[in-house]
Protein backbone atom coordinates (compact mmCIF):
# COMPACT_ATOMS: atom_id res chain seq x y z
CA UNK A 1 0.00 0.00 0.00
CA UNK A 2 2.58 2.36 0.78
CA UNK A 3 4.41 1.43 -2.56
CA UNK A 4 1.20 2.44 -4.13
CA UNK A 5 1.00 5.61 -1.81
CA UNK A 6 4.46 6.66 -2.89
CA UNK A 7 3.61 5.86 -6.69
CA UNK A 8 0.22 8.45 -7.24
CA UNK A 9 1.76 10.70 -5.38
CA UNK A 10 5.01 11.10 -7.23
CA UNK A 11 2.00 11.44 -10.76
CA UNK A 12 0.34 14.30 -9.37
CA UNK A 13 0.99 17.89 -10.93
CA UNK A 14 1.65 20.44 -8.28
CA UNK A 15 2.73 23.36 -10.80
CA UNK A 16 1.91 23.26 -14.53
CA UNK A 17 4.93 25.97 -14.67
CA UNK A 18 8.23 24.00 -13.97
CA UNK A 19 10.99 26.69 -12.14
CA UNK A 20 8.47 29.54 -12.36
CA UNK A 21 10.19 32.34 -10.94
CA UNK A 22 6.87 33.27 -8.78
CA UNK A 23 7.73 30.74 -6.85
CA UNK A 24 10.79 29.92 -4.58
CA UNK A 25 13.71 28.36 -6.25
CA UNK A 26 13.75 24.47 -6.76
CA UNK A 27 16.56 23.79 -4.72
CA UNK A 28 14.87 25.29 -1.75
CA UNK A 29 12.88 22.10 -1.63
CA UNK A 30 13.95 19.43 0.53
CA UNK A 31 11.12 17.12 -1.46
CA UNK A 32 11.30 14.98 -4.36
CA UNK A 33 9.03 17.09 -7.25
CA UNK A 34 5.46 16.03 -7.50
CA UNK A 35 5.52 16.29 -11.39
CA UNK A 36 7.14 14.41 -14.04
CA UNK A 37 9.24 17.40 -15.78
CA UNK A 38 11.78 16.69 -18.13
CA UNK A 39 15.67 17.89 -16.89
CA UNK A 40 16.08 21.84 -17.66
CA UNK A 41 18.57 21.38 -20.31
CA UNK A 42 15.93 18.67 -22.14
CA UNK A 43 13.30 21.00 -22.50
CA UNK A 44 15.57 24.18 -23.85
CA UNK A 45 16.12 21.97 -26.69
CA UNK A 46 12.95 20.91 -27.73
CA UNK A 47 11.53 24.66 -26.93
CA UNK A 48 14.54 25.48 -29.67
CA UNK A 49 13.07 23.04 -32.41
CA UNK A 50 9.69 23.73 -31.49
CA UNK A 51 10.29 27.47 -32.79
CA UNK A 52 11.35 26.43 -35.74
CA UNK A 53 8.26 24.86 -36.69
CA UNK A 54 5.68 26.99 -35.27
CA UNK A 55 4.16 30.10 -37.49
CA UNK A 56 1.67 32.88 -36.87
CA UNK A 57 1.04 36.27 -38.04
CA UNK A 58 2.73 38.31 -35.15
CA UNK A 59 1.62 41.73 -37.84
CA UNK A 60 -1.47 41.06 -37.27
CA UNK A 61 -1.44 40.15 -33.33
CA UNK A 62 0.94 43.37 -32.52
CA UNK A 63 -1.60 45.44 -34.44
CA UNK A 64 -4.62 44.28 -32.31
CA UNK A 65 -2.34 45.03 -28.90
CA UNK A 66 -1.93 48.65 -29.98
CA UNK A 67 -5.36 49.23 -31.40
CA UNK A 68 -6.59 46.75 -27.99
CA UNK A 69 -9.19 45.62 -30.78
CA UNK A 70 -9.68 41.98 -30.71
CA UNK A 71 -13.31 41.70 -32.53
CA UNK A 72 -11.71 40.72 -35.48
CA UNK A 73 -10.34 37.59 -34.67
CA UNK A 74 -12.68 34.89 -34.88
CA UNK A 75 -12.51 31.50 -33.22
CA UNK A 76 -11.51 29.80 -35.85
CA UNK A 77 -8.16 32.19 -35.66
CA UNK A 78 -7.78 31.76 -32.05
CA UNK A 79 -8.17 27.56 -32.37
CA UNK A 80 -5.98 28.13 -35.41
CA UNK A 81 -3.23 30.33 -33.08
CA UNK A 82 -3.56 27.80 -30.20
CA UNK A 83 -2.64 25.00 -32.12
CA UNK A 84 0.66 26.67 -33.84
CA UNK A 85 1.76 27.82 -30.38
CA UNK A 86 1.58 24.69 -28.67
CA UNK A 87 5.02 23.80 -27.29
CA UNK A 88 6.16 20.88 -26.02
CA UNK A 89 2.92 19.85 -24.16
CA UNK A 90 2.38 23.24 -22.65
CA UNK A 91 -0.20 25.64 -24.83
CA UNK A 92 1.56 28.79 -25.25
CA UNK A 93 -1.66 30.74 -27.00
CA UNK A 94 -1.18 34.45 -27.34
CA UNK A 95 -4.55 35.79 -25.38
CA UNK A 96 -6.91 37.67 -26.86
CA UNK A 97 -6.01 40.37 -24.04
CA UNK A 98 -3.21 41.97 -22.27
CA UNK A 99 -2.71 39.55 -19.98
CA UNK A 100 0.44 37.03 -20.10
CA UNK A 101 1.87 38.93 -23.34
CA UNK A 102 5.26 38.98 -21.90
CA UNK A 103 8.48 36.62 -22.30
CA UNK A 104 9.37 35.14 -18.66
CA UNK A 105 12.19 33.57 -17.01
CA UNK A 106 12.43 30.51 -15.35
CA UNK A 107 15.08 29.84 -11.89
CA UNK A 108 17.83 28.59 -13.85
CA UNK A 109 17.92 25.01 -11.56
CA UNK A 110 20.76 23.50 -14.62
CA UNK A 111 23.44 26.25 -15.73
CA UNK A 112 23.58 25.80 -19.24
CA UNK A 113 26.97 23.44 -20.28
CA UNK A 114 26.71 25.67 -23.56
CA UNK A 115 26.19 28.96 -21.11
CA UNK A 116 29.77 31.06 -22.28
CA UNK A 117 28.61 30.06 -26.37
CA UNK A 118 25.33 30.13 -26.37
CA UNK A 119 23.65 32.89 -23.52
CA UNK A 120 23.42 36.32 -22.96
CA UNK A 121 23.40 37.88 -19.48
CA UNK A 122 21.32 41.09 -18.67
CA UNK A 123 20.94 42.74 -15.30
CA UNK A 124 18.25 43.54 -14.19
CA UNK A 125 17.08 46.50 -12.32
CA UNK A 126 14.45 46.51 -8.97
CA UNK A 127 11.06 47.91 -10.35
CA UNK A 128 8.01 46.54 -11.61
CA UNK A 129 7.65 44.74 -15.29
CA UNK A 130 5.41 46.62 -17.73
CA UNK A 131 4.21 46.21 -21.12
CA UNK A 132 5.23 49.45 -22.56
CA UNK A 133 2.17 49.83 -25.93
CA UNK A 134 2.74 53.23 -28.02
CA UNK A 135 -0.17 53.81 -30.16
CA UNK A 136 -2.85 56.26 -31.27
CA UNK A 137 -0.53 59.14 -30.09
CA UNK A 138 -0.44 57.76 -26.19
CA UNK A 139 1.69 55.56 -24.31
CA UNK A 140 0.11 52.68 -21.80
CA UNK A 141 1.75 50.62 -19.41
CA UNK A 142 0.30 47.23 -17.96
CA UNK A 143 0.97 44.93 -15.72
CA UNK A 144 1.88 41.32 -16.42
CA UNK A 145 -1.36 40.54 -15.79
CA UNK A 146 -2.82 42.69 -18.15
CA UNK A 147 -3.86 45.38 -15.89
CA UNK A 148 -3.78 49.25 -17.47
CA UNK A 149 -1.79 51.24 -14.69
CA UNK A 150 -0.87 54.23 -16.71
CA UNK A 151 -1.16 56.39 -19.85
CA UNK A 152 0.81 59.03 -20.80
CA UNK A 153 2.70 60.46 -24.22
CA UNK A 154 6.63 59.73 -24.54
CA UNK A 155 8.85 59.96 -27.50
CA UNK A 156 8.21 56.82 -28.50
CA UNK A 157 7.07 56.02 -32.37
CA UNK A 158 3.16 56.73 -32.15
CA UNK A 159 3.58 57.19 -28.86
CA UNK A 160 2.77 61.13 -28.41
CA UNK A 161 -0.42 63.24 -30.08
CA UNK A 162 2.33 65.34 -32.14
CA UNK A 163 3.71 62.55 -34.27
CA UNK A 164 0.59 62.93 -36.89
CA UNK A 165 2.67 62.38 -39.84
CA UNK A 166 3.65 58.89 -38.32
CA UNK A 167 -0.13 58.16 -37.00
CA UNK A 168 -0.01 54.69 -38.08
CA UNK A 169 2.99 53.72 -36.15
CA UNK A 170 3.03 51.03 -33.13
CA UNK A 171 5.75 50.16 -30.24
CA UNK A 172 6.00 47.54 -28.26
CA UNK A 173 8.52 47.24 -25.54
CA UNK A 174 9.52 44.78 -22.61
CA UNK A 175 10.25 47.10 -19.35
CA UNK A 176 11.08 47.27 -15.68
CA UNK A 177 9.60 50.37 -14.38
CA UNK A 178 11.46 51.87 -11.81
CA UNK A 179 9.33 54.84 -10.06
CA UNK A 180 11.81 56.49 -7.90
CA UNK A 181 14.46 57.13 -11.08
CA UNK A 182 11.16 57.44 -13.23
CA UNK A 183 12.74 55.26 -16.14
CA UNK A 184 11.41 52.35 -17.86
CA UNK A 185 14.33 50.06 -18.17
CA UNK A 186 14.01 47.87 -21.65
CA UNK A 187 14.44 44.72 -21.49
CA UNK A 188 13.77 43.56 -24.74
CA UNK A 189 11.09 45.31 -27.83
CA UNK A 190 8.68 43.24 -29.94
CA UNK A 191 7.78 45.94 -32.42
CA UNK A 192 9.20 49.29 -33.62
CA UNK A 193 7.42 51.74 -35.77
CA UNK A 194 4.73 49.17 -36.84
CA UNK A 195 7.15 46.39 -37.60
CA UNK A 196 6.98 43.49 -35.13
CA UNK A 197 10.06 41.14 -34.60
CA UNK A 198 8.92 38.25 -32.25
CA UNK A 199 10.30 35.29 -34.40
CA UNK A 200 13.85 37.58 -34.79
CA UNK A 201 16.35 35.57 -32.36
CA UNK A 202 17.70 37.67 -29.09
CA UNK A 203 20.68 38.67 -30.33
CA UNK A 204 18.97 40.60 -33.14
CA UNK A 205 16.52 42.00 -31.54
CA UNK A 206 18.81 43.40 -28.43
CA UNK A 207 21.21 45.34 -31.75
CA UNK A 208 18.03 46.14 -32.83
CA UNK A 209 16.21 47.96 -29.84
CA UNK A 210 19.56 49.70 -29.26
CA UNK A 211 20.16 51.16 -32.58
CA UNK A 212 16.33 52.53 -32.73
CA UNK A 213 16.70 54.21 -29.03
CA UNK A 214 19.71 55.86 -30.27
CA UNK A 215 17.68 57.28 -33.14
CA UNK A 216 15.90 59.35 -30.88
CA UNK A 217 17.81 60.46 -28.01
CA UNK A 218 14.75 62.40 -26.57
CA UNK A 219 13.28 58.99 -25.43
CA UNK A 220 16.10 58.95 -22.80
CA UNK A 221 15.20 62.26 -21.08
CA UNK A 222 12.32 63.60 -19.09
CA UNK A 223 10.90 66.31 -20.36
CA UNK A 224 6.57 67.13 -21.02
CA UNK A 225 6.49 65.32 -23.99
CA UNK A 226 8.32 62.34 -22.46
CA UNK A 227 7.82 62.25 -18.77
CA UNK A 228 9.45 58.77 -18.12
CA UNK A 229 12.68 57.77 -19.65
CA UNK A 230 13.18 54.77 -21.63
CA UNK A 231 16.42 53.26 -21.14
CA UNK A 232 17.93 49.82 -22.91
CA UNK A 233 19.66 47.36 -20.41
CA UNK A 234 22.52 46.71 -22.13
CA UNK A 235 23.50 42.68 -22.48
CA UNK A 236 26.86 41.08 -21.93
CA UNK A 237 28.44 37.60 -22.88
CA UNK A 238 28.25 35.11 -20.37
CA UNK A 239 31.21 34.07 -19.69
CA UNK A 240 32.28 33.59 -16.34
CA UNK A 241 34.81 35.53 -15.79
CA UNK A 242 32.69 39.07 -17.99
CA UNK A 243 29.83 38.05 -15.21
CA UNK A 244 32.11 38.24 -12.23
CA UNK A 245 33.52 41.95 -13.75
CA UNK A 246 30.51 42.94 -14.64
CA UNK A 247 28.83 42.52 -10.77
CA UNK A 248 32.31 43.95 -9.32
CA UNK A 249 32.39 47.07 -11.92
CA UNK A 250 29.87 50.11 -12.03
CA UNK A 251 26.57 48.94 -12.87
CA UNK A 252 24.30 50.31 -15.43
CA UNK A 253 21.97 51.87 -13.83
CA UNK A 254 22.01 53.98 -10.23
CA UNK A 255 18.73 51.88 -8.60
CA UNK A 256 19.29 48.55 -6.53
CA UNK A 257 20.21 45.34 -9.06
CA UNK A 258 17.13 42.78 -8.70
CA UNK A 259 18.71 40.13 -10.42
CA UNK A 260 20.49 38.15 -13.25
CA UNK A 261 18.53 37.22 -16.82
CA UNK A 262 20.09 34.85 -18.90
CA UNK A 263 18.58 34.72 -22.49
CA UNK A 264 19.56 32.03 -24.58
CA UNK A 265 21.14 33.77 -28.14
CA UNK A 266 18.73 31.95 -30.49
CA UNK A 267 15.43 32.36 -28.64
CA UNK A 268 12.48 34.38 -30.24
CA UNK A 269 10.15 36.46 -28.08
CA UNK A 270 7.75 33.83 -26.76
CA UNK A 271 4.83 34.78 -24.35
CA UNK A 272 4.56 32.84 -20.97
CA UNK A 273 7.32 31.25 -19.38
CA UNK A 274 10.41 30.06 -20.96
CA UNK A 275 13.50 27.35 -19.92
CA UNK A 276 15.46 29.52 -22.61
CA UNK A 277 15.07 32.46 -19.99
CA UNK A 278 17.17 32.21 -16.29
CA UNK A 279 16.64 33.97 -13.51
CA UNK A 280 18.64 34.24 -10.45
CA UNK A 281 19.65 36.46 -7.74
CA UNK A 282 22.81 37.97 -7.17
CA UNK A 283 23.37 36.03 -3.81
CA UNK A 284 22.67 32.70 -5.38
CA UNK A 285 25.80 32.97 -7.74
CA UNK A 286 28.46 31.80 -5.53
CA UNK A 287 26.36 28.22 -5.35
CA UNK A 288 25.02 28.14 -8.55
CA UNK A 289 27.84 29.08 -10.61
CA UNK A 290 30.91 29.46 -7.86
CA UNK A 291 31.09 33.35 -8.90
CA UNK A 292 32.00 35.64 -6.10
CA UNK A 293 29.79 38.60 -5.95
CA UNK A 294 29.98 41.86 -4.13
CA UNK A 295 28.55 42.09 -0.62
CA UNK A 296 26.82 45.45 -1.38
CA UNK A 297 24.72 42.97 -3.73
CA UNK A 298 23.85 40.54 -0.98
CA UNK A 299 21.88 42.96 0.94
CA UNK A 300 18.96 41.44 0.07
CA UNK A 301 20.12 38.01 0.94
CA UNK A 302 17.96 36.98 4.29
CA UNK A 303 19.59 36.93 7.66
CA UNK A 304 18.92 33.30 8.11
CA UNK A 305 20.34 32.43 4.44
CA UNK A 306 22.98 29.34 4.26
CA UNK A 307 21.88 27.84 1.31
CA UNK A 308 18.75 26.98 -1.20
CA UNK A 309 17.69 24.00 0.74
CA UNK A 310 17.72 25.75 4.70
CA UNK A 311 16.05 28.72 3.18
CA UNK A 312 12.88 26.73 2.15
CA UNK A 313 10.40 27.20 4.71
CA UNK A 314 11.13 31.33 5.03
CA UNK A 315 10.95 31.23 1.55
CA UNK A 316 7.45 29.75 0.69
CA UNK A 317 6.14 31.65 4.05
CA UNK A 318 7.08 34.78 2.15
CA UNK A 319 6.01 34.11 -0.97
CA UNK A 320 1.98 33.24 0.38
CA UNK A 321 2.23 36.23 2.52
CA UNK A 322 2.95 38.71 -1.11
CA UNK A 323 0.11 36.65 -2.84
CA UNK A 324 -2.29 37.06 -0.02
CA UNK A 325 -1.77 40.79 0.30
CA UNK A 326 -1.88 40.94 -3.90
CA UNK A 327 -5.58 39.16 -3.70
CA UNK A 328 -6.70 41.54 -0.74
CA UNK A 329 -5.69 44.41 -2.61
CA UNK A 330 -7.68 43.12 -5.90
CA UNK A 331 -10.86 42.52 -4.54
CA UNK A 332 -10.48 45.84 -2.29
CA UNK A 333 -10.47 47.38 -6.02
CA UNK A 334 -12.90 45.32 -7.15
CA UNK A 335 -15.17 46.07 -4.31
CA UNK A 336 -14.32 49.92 -4.43
CA UNK A 337 -15.13 50.08 -8.27
CA UNK A 338 -18.53 47.98 -7.46
CA UNK A 339 -19.42 50.94 -5.35
CA UNK A 340 -18.52 53.84 -7.74
CA UNK A 341 -20.58 52.33 -10.19
CA UNK A 342 -23.86 52.37 -7.72
CA UNK A 343 -23.14 55.65 -6.80
CA UNK A 344 -23.23 56.68 -10.12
Amino acid sequence: MDDLISCLATGVTVSSTPNDTAAPHPRFAQYKPKYAVPPQEERRKRFLEAQKKKRYDYVLHARKLADGDWSECSEEEEEKAEEEMEWVGEPRKLSRSYKNQLMLSEWLVEVPSDLSEEWLLVLCPDGKRNLVIASRGRTRAFTKSGYLINTFPSELPGGNRKQRKHSVDYTLLDCVFNEKEKTFFILDIMCWRSNPVFDSETTFRHWWLHTKIAEIPAVQKCSKVNPYKFVPLPSYPCDYEVIQSTLWSNLPFSCKLDGLLFYHKRTHYTAGVTPLVGWLKPYMLPEMMQIPVPETLTFDKPPTYVSMEQHLPKAFKEHRERKNIEQQEKAEEKISIQMEEMVT
